[in-house]
């Protein structure tokens, strides 16, 4: 871990995409045409995101202020501030979302740093001059700059370096290099004037410590764009989407050019279908690994009906990916696919429909001379959306033999049902949510069959402003007819589960998120097995003025079956923290953490690992124009169980020196650079 821990510190902002070309979570708060009007804020965020807050304050207050946000059929969240700002004001604000994989807040620092809004009218004796009537100043982030951001922008050339030089370990290491270095040079220029956009970007990265294959330096993130109109070509690294069964999301490169008009739309691509390194297929495909094809696409009634035409063919041949690793070969595939999509809103965007018909000519193993086999897959879905009320039903249908090179790992033969009802308020909201899945319906006799089916209903109470009570009840069943072994526990199996827990978010800093599970399955097939599991965690941020941050994490599980009574417990606590001792000048960071696994033959597996930093930074002695660190880092580690999983003597790594690594405490200068 310590050898890479100077690319995990150049690893932030590597990367700056266009607007146009990406479209990411962002929240935005619009002032009224006229003095005294409503304020609305509207917000992107992830697809299953519970609730959207927008915490608010004119400029000079110490409090926050709250509204929150409703979902709309677009995916969007959009809601009115309670009380306008006075005339003249200036507001900073950020939101706070539950999305699936926890709290978020935007935008990009929230909550060290703030959104701003100039309110229209006159302002206050002293404050700053605002826009005329009407022209409200759009929402840019505010200027706190926070210890250890990236520098201000000034390009085209940004450098980011790390040195680290390991002056003290307890217990020494043989051979073991001293000095680790990192780094990398990047590229970017972006230019948006006379309806033109250009976007440049790549990045030269170095390591003085490759590992494997890997080289001490290397090209990375090679992307090129312009757009002018309706028109956009892209080539080199990028993200490429067309519809689930033809060309799915992934990293790609290649070539791609896209035409949005009024009515009409095209898109022709040729990408490769595997990561590739250097300048390998920057601009075409290499062979053997490539997707031609394209789409045109029209629409009606104003854009609320669409159909598209998506056509793709080309090969698949994981062995030319970059940074391959798998134990077994993987098969080469080719063949064509072609696709008809039509969606559609009718009703004032109340009812949305979806549907895709497609159809493949298929071989899935080239090398073992597999035969090209016709097959068509299927889906169909619908939405209807009003006020608070949503509800939604969908069905897939994807034959034994369908395939296509446009998506990496294709599951064929199975059969998808799924449907959702759900009440949506600012304070309080329901869901009910079921799905009915069936694995090789077809029953060809040399694979498993599997039918899952899941229930669960969750609700969401908001207490006050900033404190939400969720609770959740869910049910599965599952029946395997398992190839192998009919009496795998569990391969027969129901199972039912209870959840609850608290989010609370307090502005400017601080939130916590509470989680409890108990979940019981048993087995329904010819072992009579039953089990448990009951799972506690508490996560979050928590902010002590401008001084203290700290983010803990604990969670505790404990597994238990039957017969036998066996039982699992696992513990862990982890803490991130950053305490600012002089403003702008010396500061301190605190990682570390601690698990305990109480394994079913008792036996106790402990680790523990901490990492403080002294650091003492540098930017107001470059005046701008760069960031620098200098760092003193502690590290102590107590891992017994991890010297089992290092290299052994069979690759020049003695048992004593991995103990060594996995019992140490070590003493460390850091040198880090942001230009």
């Amino acid at each position: 871990m310590d050898r890479r821990i100077g690319s995990l510190v150049v690893m932030a902002g590597w990367l700056a995409l266009s607007p146009v070309l990406v479209a990411g979570e962002r929240v935005e708060l619009t002032a009224p045409a006229t003095p005294g009007g409503p304020v609305t804020g509207k917000a992107s965020a992830p697809a299953g995101t519970e609730w959207v807050v927008i915490f608010y304050r004119t400029q000079g207050e110490q409090d926050f202020n709250s509204f929150n946000l409703d979902a709309q059929p677009d995916g969007t969240y959009t809601g009115t501030m309670d009380t306008a700002p006075p005339a003249g004001a200036k507001v900073e604000y950020y939101a706070a979302l539950r999305a699936p994989g926890g709290i978020k807040y935007l935008p990009e620092g929230a909550p060290a740093a703030f959104a701003s809004l100039q309110m229209p009218g006159t302002p206050a004796a002293g404050s700053a001059p605002t826009p005329a009537a009407g022209e409200a100043a759009p929402a840019t982030p505010a200027q706190v700059p926070a210890e250890g951001q990236a520098p201000p922008v000034h390009g085209p050339f940004y450098v980011d370096g790390a040195l680290e030089h390991v002056a003290h370990h307890q217990q020494e290491v043989p051979g073991e290099s001293r000095n680790l270095a990192s780094g990398q040079v990047r590229f970017t220029y972006q230019k948006d004037a006379d309806g033109r956009q250009v976007l440049l970007n790549t990045r030269l990265v170095y390591t003085n410590q490759p590992m494997g294959g890997q080289a001490r330096w290397s090209l990375g993130d090679l992307q090129a764009a312009f757009a002018q109109g309706g028109h956009r070509v892209q080539v080199g690294d990028q993200m490429v989407q067309e519809s689930e069964f033809t060309l799915a999301g992934a990293g790609r490169r290649g070539f791609d050019y896209a035409y949005t008009g009024a009515s009409l739309g095209a898109h022709l691509f040729a990408l490769n279908t595997e990561a590739q390194g250097g300048t390998r297929g920057l601009a075409w495909p290499v062979a053997g690994s490539e997707a031609y094809g394209g789409a045109l696409g029209y629409g009606w009634l104003n854009g609320n009906l669409k159909a598209r035409l998506v056509f793709l063919s080309g090969k698949d041949d994981p062995a030319t990916a970059l940074n391959v690793v798998t134990t077994y070969a993987a098969p080469v595939r080719d063949g064509s696919t072609g696709a008809l999509l039509l969606d559609g809103r009718f009703l004032d965007s109340r009812l949305a429909l979806s549907g895709e018909y497609a159809r493949s000519l298929f071989t899935k193993d080239l090398l073992g001379e597999a035969p090209r086999i016709v097959d068509q897959a299927w889906r169909l879905s619908g939405m209807w959306s009003q006020g608070a009320f949503s509800a939604q039903v969908g069905y897939r249908d994807v034959g034994r033999d369908f395939g296509t090179v446009g998506v990496v790992f294709f599951v064929g033969d199975r059969r998808t049902f799924n449907g959702s009802l759900g009440l949506n308020y600012a304070r309080w909201s329901l869901s009910a949510t079921a799905t009915d899945e069936r694995v090789n319906p077809s029953g060809r006799p040399d694979q498993n069959q599997a039918w899952n089916q899941s229930q669960r209903l969750d609700a969401r109470l908001g207490l006050t402003q900033t404190l939400y009570w969720r609770v959740g009840l869910q049910q599965s069943r599952q029946d395997a007819g398992m190839v192998a072994n009919p009496l795998v526990p569990f391969s027969d199996s129901s199972r039912s589960g209870v959840s609850t827990g608290f989010d609370l978010a307090l502005p400017p800093a601080t939130s916590l998120t509470f989680n409890a599970q108990f979940d019981r399955i048993r087995s329904t097939g010819m072992s009579d097995t039953t089990g448990s599991s009951t799972t506690l965690s508490l996560g979050g941020s928590l902010g002590f003025g401008a001084w203290v941050r700290l983010s803990p994490s604990l969670s505790w599980s404990r597994t238990l079956n039957d017969p036998g009574a066996q039982k699992t417990t696992v513990e862990n606590a982890f803490l991130n923290a950053d305490v600012t001792l002089v403003p702008n000048l010396l500061g301190f960071l605190l990682n570390g953490g601690s698990s305990r696994t109480t394994l079913v033959t008792g036996e106790t597996v402990e680790n523990s690992v901490a990492e403080g930093t002294l650091r003492w930074y540098l930017d107001g002695y470059l005046h701008g124009h760069a960031r620098a660190s200098l760092g003193l880092k502690g590290r102590y580690t107590h891992a017994p169980s991890m010297a089992a999983y290092l290299p052994t003597a069979a690759s020049g790594t003695t048992g004593a020196t991995a103990a060594a690594m996995a019992n140490d405490n070590q003493v460390s200068l850091l040198l880090n650079v942001s230009y």
